[in-house]
């Protein structure tokens, strides 16, 4: 059975811009640029360099090309932190759009959006 969550498939307007955005502003380490045999390529980011879980960035024109009935909205994907005011304020110094820091019982959160305007969330764990 499945026992691990590997990547999740982003498709964006702008795979460099995309892979800056996540490396830049958010700080994720691992930034690799893979070539695909369609002639194009796409980014694999991570939080950290042998993180479980990664983001491919593939360039969405090319995704609708080739697969037409591929839904290719943004996930919502919630991410995790031990410091949640220290990643807001990193966010927020690297000039992300950040959303305030709401708490639902002892559970704090908030959203952020990257530069094509698709929003994640952070939450403390």
């Amino acid at each position: 059975m499945i026992k691990d969550l590997g990547q999740v498939m982003l498709y964006v307007k702008d795979q460099d811009k995309a892979a800056d955005f996540w490396k830049n502003k958010v700080g994720f380490e691992k930034v690799v640029r893979v070539d695909n045999i369609m002639g194009g390529y796409s980014y694999e980011v991570a939080p950290k360099l042998n993180g479980a879980t990664e983001f491919v960035l593939h360039d969405i024109e090319q995704v609708r090309k080739m697969s037409p009935e591929i839904n290719l909205g943004t996930p919502s994907i919630l991410m995790a932190t031990d410091n949640i005011e220290e990643t807001y304020n990193k966010l927020l110094a690297n000039g992300v759009n950040v959303n305030e820091i709401v708490s639902f019982g002892d559970i704090k959160v908030f959203n952020f959006s990257d530069d094509e305007g698709n929003y994640f969330a952070v939450r403390e764990v």
